[in-house]
């Protein structure tokens, strides 16, 4: 056999991972005892986030607020100098969205499955409830080059839309990065978050700090204010009259 030929049957044949995957439930069940664990989170009844938005490289800055209870409904409130407030929440019924550009409107489809999921109460330890199917995948390339450090990721399919992928810290088996796209009126925005920060309260760990990129814009987003169990009206969730 010619050298030339060998080299030949080299690159022709499949490429061998030096470690296989570990099973996506494996992942998940690591990241839900790194944030505390689930009879953790099953004690807590109500949360009110309150964060600091900044827009990289534009001097725009801004403020969020998020209500959710455990009943499911939830409410975010963003607002950005000189760009306007955008609402989107959902009040035991329906699914809304309220901002400058599309107005007061329902969510259907891909966009009020993307709202469930990112809405659903205390779904951190148990993310795999959220979605069709997970999977473990390879590293996405911006993940790996965001992240610095060895990820396990778990690719998202939910039952509308298209999947996501979540990357998890391989040593402390917290979120690094996530990658996917936010469906929208005008079309699929692909997107990258980055998160950080992370600290303890009540026994669960959360991130403080979160960084998404879509396109050319990136948003920082700090929380200044988390607390548990604050008494929340129904009211605060209901979609506004038009």
């Amino acid at each position: 056999m010619t050298i030339a030929v060998l080299i030949s049957l080299l690159a022709a044949a499949p490429a061998q991972d030096a470690t296989p995957l570990r099973p996506a439930q494996a992942i998940l069940a690591d990241y839900a005892d790194a944030v505390g664990g689930r009879e953790a989170w099953k004690k807590l009844r109500g949360v009110h986030v309150k964060r600091s938005l900044t827009v990289a490289g534009q001097g725009a800055n801004g403020s969020e607020e998020h209500w959710a209870t455990a009943d499911g409904k939830n409410l975010s409130v963003s607002t950005l100098q000189n760009v306007g407030t955008f609402r989107q929440g959902w009040d035991g019924r329906t699914t809304w969205s309220q901002d400058p550009v599309f107005g007061l409107r329902k969510l259907d489809g891909a966009e009020a499955e993307e709202a469930r999921i990112n809405g659903a109460w205390n779904a951190e330890p148990d993310l795999a409830s959220l979605y069709l199917n997970v999977k473990s995948v390879p590293p996405p390339k911006e993940a790996t080059a965001e992240a610095g450090a060895s990820l396990e990721c778990v690719e998202l399919q939910k039952k509308l839309g298209k999947p996501s992928v979540l990357c998890f810290d391989a040593k402390t088996h917290l979120r690094a990065v996530q990658t996917g796209v936010q469906p929208s009126p005008g079309g699929d925005i692909p997107y990258k978050l980055v998160f950080g920060d992370w600290r303890t309260i009540k026994g669960i760990k959360t991130w403080y700090l979160e960084k998404m990129t879509a396109g050319p814009t990136t948003v920082e987003g700090r929380i200044t204010s988390l607390v548990f169990d604050e008494k929340i009206p129904a009211s605060r969730f209901k979609m506004p009259k038009p």
